[in-house]
């Protein structure tokens, strides 16, 4: 059977509290885990229903506790109406200076790699280094098409 009630007092710290029936009678112990998982703390002089239960040393507990009138939030805690101003836009995260150096590294890697004198190979044969300067100073000239 459901009884409604206000409650008396609540300590926070303990999670429980006490919860006075409006029909009479002594002050009943409530715990916090009876209320709704609603995010609301539970407040002095708030007006609830509940069911009562006996526990196993003869004294009554409140429990399914639910409220009758619906909390409303303080007005500094009311999210700010959006009018037409536009969202504020969201702010960009700066690379830091590691990350630069590392994708730094990992480009000159991968520039010696592909520039390395084995990957000057023409025909499937590797060239000397005195190959190599020539085709360097005049590609022209190392595939002997000067003078045609």
């Amino acid at each position: 059977m459901r009884f409604d009630g206000t409650l008396e007092s609540w300590y926070a710290e303990r999670g429980h509290g006490m919860l006075k029936p409006e029909q009479g009678g002594d002050a009943l112990f409530v715990h916090v885990s009876a209320f709704p998982m609603d995010g609301q703390s539970p407040r002095e002089g708030e007006r609830l229903s509940f069911e009562v239960v006996s526990k196993s040393d003869g004294s009554k507990q409140a429990v399914r506790v639910h409220r009758l009138q619906e909390y409303k939030l303080p007005s500094q805690l009311r999210p700010a109406r959006m009018g037409s101003r536009p969202p504020r836009p969201i702010a960009r995260r700066r690379t830091s200076p590691l990350t630069w150096t590392v994708l730094v590294l990992l480009l000159l890697g991968v520039g010696a790699t592909v520039w390395s004198p084995a990957s000057h190979a023409i025909a499937g044969k590797v060239l000397s280094q005195a190959e190599t300067q020539t085709h360097a100073q005049n590609p022209a000239k190392a595939q002997g098409r000067v003078g045609r």
